[in-house]
């Protein structure tokens, strides 16, 4: 239950403040003129003044964009732009200003507020992706990756360091119900339509209580009176690209924003993998594995608010996506005696084909009372379905080369298909008093899915393909969520404390065509949250927080439906799978000055039951990976973000993140063990005058899970881009990966194996993107 963004303008309120100075001497400058703008009226503005020792405050602001005008006697006069008070972000620190007295320049001074590319606030970090050329153009699974505290996988899943199981929210909205769709969507999705990524660690208790971290996809909302939109599009030496377009409508009462993007990957992919087998006799498996996949999507959104009067307001979107893919994958699998001499060699040729379509209808009703009061109504449905048709083809060779049988060859047809529907009502209120904010709310989660798999085999007998009834089957899973939260915010001085609670009654059941049919008894579950932040002389910042979370198996965790697309490694859901609860406790601190800042967060979690993928070899040698409720993790991270501003055009940036990851397991000691987790990323941006700007990012990552650990990988990423015509075309080389290729190293351990596997991505690419930016100002605003 949250508030999205847009309509909230007009329920809150925020604060500006900041100190003045003399440029040349750093002395400050008492009772200074203050003039402050609205954008909603650039006619009037509201006189203030700053204080004896130069420093300003102006409280009670009506969230928006303000322009902020500094004049003295003696001095240029100075205006900054652009000031944005938003609902997460409504209290903004110019820092210091400086006036340039010298007499003999008395023209004014117009800069543009720019929002640094990461914000670091009480409970997330803000990674502001219009300030990063490699924003135009790409996606948002390539955005993620610069992202602090975002480790993204070989596979493009997103999830934040150190935690096991993210949330991706669209809007301030679970956009995640299928763990397979949520892939899909960010592949499609062009960053040109998003205007920031939260990362927010700390959730408060109005978010949805099931996972241990959120990352919050912000989408741009049109800011520029009238109408303004870009255009973009990008190709690359891989063979892939894509193209995109965003628009946006405004005026004083209504926003309309609408993009549509088009997106061609073509992945390719290689990797071996050796497991010894520990039985009486030791036996080994080589496996070597080639794929290339070949994808198309589309995604398109409109969406707007409108302002029915001075109490009423409304919002709504309409999203959508379509991919289709096709894949074919080459192996070759070796079984090896004790002697590592060939028993028999299984070559196997996959062809799949796969379409996905999902589409998403947001609406929301805002009520603003005349005693600071307000109410939000917010409706949600979403849908989503999948097709695939795989070909399977199996062939089996004696040492001496011949066939040992005749090829065993397959067809499988599967099909899911996924609804969800949300309602909430939420409550706001803001007190004078210890400046109080309560809110309160109630929602109601309904989600379903259907799962269908239908395998046939070639009968050499009858000559036709039979169905299998071992290989077929449905799953049919809903649950339902009924949850209720009450929070309180307050702020003492430069004290501030969030402190709230969340009660959420789970009723989940399913039933499969082959099997048992289950109905879980509904359970009630609390997750309580504090945070206490302390600002100390506008130079430092503390913070302390502590919540509980619940992680709920997800359908594609508890589905049964057996996927033998490698027959030597078998893999399926577990139904008697349960909710893992984690205690998370993070401590926050934060020093900065104008050219640096540097913010180390300490954190604690403590989990019990978790979900882990666990891998068991059999007595013939092939393995079954399914999920299980392991054992008990705890997990201690440290994380530090850095900025640093060596000058007017040279900006650094970096993070590092280990996490020391700990399991525990009553029933089975061996997955009692601990490792490390780390992601480091260090990124800097330089501009060449006003037009043309270069940027870098080199990450690190490593991980470690239950049953083994991954290697190192090193991505490194480098771009410059050139603006040309008054800043509305631009033109951006990007290369990613130029000296090596993406590999990942993991080993796995079980009772009984040993495998360490080796997978490689052609990921090295160069990539070139041009960009087309218009505005078109109606005359009024102009006038204005």
């Amino acid at each position: 239950m949250i508030f999205c963004k847009i309509g909230v303008l007009a329920q809150e309120v925020g604060t500006l403040n900041g100190k003045v100075t003399n440029l040349e001497t750093k002395e400050t400058i008492p009772f200074l003129n203050i003039l402050l703008f609205n954008s909603t009226d650039s006619l009037a503005g509201k006189s203030y003044q700053s204080d004896v020792n130069g420093a300003f405050l102006i409280k009670n602001l009506a969230l928006g964009t303000y322009t902020i005008r500094f004049s003295f006697v003696g001095y240029q006069t100075k205006t900054i732009k652009n000031i944005l008070l938003s609902a997460d972000r409504p209290d903004v620190d110019l820092g210091v200003v400086a006036l340039n007295s010298d007499l003999t320049m008395l023209n004014e001074v117009v800069v543009e507020y720019i929002r640094p590319t990461v914000e670091v606030q009480d409970d997330k970090i803000v990674y502001n992706v219009d300030q990063s050329i490699f924003s135009e153009g790409s996606v948002a699974t390539d955005i993620l990756k610069n992202v602090p505290l975002v480790t993204v996988d070989i596979d493009g899943k997103a999830t934040i360091a150190g935690k096991r199981n993210t949330r991706i929210f669209i809007d301030g909205k679970p956009s995640d119900y299928s763990a397979s769709s949520i892939g899909e969507l960010l592949s499609v999705l062009p960053s040109d339509a998003l205007e920031s990524i939260e990362v927010i660690t700390d959730p408060s208790a109005k978010f949805d209580a099931d996972g241990d971290g959120i990352i919050n996809i912000v989408m741009k909302k049109g800011k520029k009176v009238g109408l303004s939109g870009n255009a973009t599009s990008q190709v690359g030496t891989l063979g892939n690209h894509n193209s995109g377009v965003f628009l946006s409508k405004k005026d004083k009462k209504y926003a309309f924003t609408g993009n549509i993007g088009y997106n061609h990957s073509n992945t390719l992919n290689s990797g071996n993998s050796y497991r010894s087998n520990f039985f009486t006799d030791t036996t080994y498996n080589n496996q070597t594995n080639n794929n290339e996949r070949m994808n198309d999507g589309l995604t398109a959104r409109f969406g707007g608010n409108l302002d029915i009067d001075s109490a009423q307001s409304i919002k709504f979107s309409a999203r959508g996506g379509f991919s289709d893919g096709q894949t074919v994958s080459l192996s070759d699998n070796f079984y090896l005696n004790n002697e590592s001499a060939p028993r028999y060699n299984r070559q196997q040729k996959n062809k799949s084909g796969n379409s996905y379509l999902n589409y998403n209808l947001d609406f929301d009703y805002y009520l603003k009372l005349k005693n600071k009061s307000s109410y939000n109504l917010g409706l949600v449905y979403a849908r989503n379905s999948s097709e695939s048709d795989r070909d399977f083809s199996r062939y089996f060779y004696n040492p001496d080369g011949s066939l040992r049988s005749d090829p065993s060859l397959q067809l499988n047809d599967n099909q899911a298909l996924g609804d969800n529907f949300d309602i909430n009502l939420d409550y706001n209120t803001s007190f004078n008093f210890l400046r109080t904010k309560l809110e309160a709310g109630v929602k109601s989660a309904f989600n379903s899915s259907d799962e269908d798999q239908r395998a046939q085999t070639f009968d050499y007998n009858t000559g036709l393909y039979e169905v299998n009834p071992s290989l077929t089957n449905s799953f049919n899973f809903s649950q339902n969520v009924y949850s209720a939260y009450v929070s309180a915010r307050f702020k003492i001085n430069k004290w501030s404390l969030r402190a709230g609670n969340r009660a959420e009654i789970t009723d989940v059941s399913f039933k499969q065509e082959s099997g048992s049919s289950f109905s879980i008894k509904p359970y009630t579950n609390f997750f309580p949250s504090l945070s206490v932040n302390r600002s100390i002389n506008n130079k430092y910042s503390l913070g302390l927080s502590y919540n509980k979370r619940i992680s709920r198996p997800r359908q594609n965790a508890l589905n049964p439906i057996i996927d033998d697309s490698d027959p030597q490694n078998l893999r399926f859901g577990n139904p008697d799978l349960s909710a893992s609860i984690t205690d998370q406790y993070e401590l926050r601190f934060s020093v900065f000055n104008n050219n640096w800042s540097v913010s180390p967060r300490l954190s604690y979690a403590a989990s019990s039951k978790i979900i882990e993928r666990i891998k068991t070899v059999m007595a013939d040698g092939n393995s079954v990976t399914t999920y299980q409720n392991l054992a008990n993790s705890s997990s201690f991270s440290f994380n530090v973000f850095a900025n640093y501003k060596a000058s007017k055009n040279q900006n650094f940036n970096g993070s590092f993140t280990v996490s020391k990851i700990e399991y525990n397991s009553a029933v089975n000691a061996a997955y009692n063990r601990n490792g490390y987790n780390i992601k480091t990323n260090v990124g800097g941006n330089y501009s060449f005058g006003k037009k043309t700007f270069a940027e870098l990012n080199i990450y690190y990552l490593k991980s470690t899970a239950a049953q083994g650990v991954s290697s190192g990988t090193v991505q490194t990423q480098f771009g410059v881009k050139r603006n040309m015509l008054k800043n509305k075309i631009a033109v951006r080389v990007t290369a990613v990966d130029p000296f090596t290729e993406r590999s990942l190293t993991t080993i796995t351990e079980g009772p009984n194996f040993y495998q360490e596997s080796l997978n490689m991505r052609k990921t090295r690419n160069f990539l070139l993107s041009l960009s087309y930016r218009f505005t078109n100002i109606e005359s009024k605003a102009k006038k204005d």
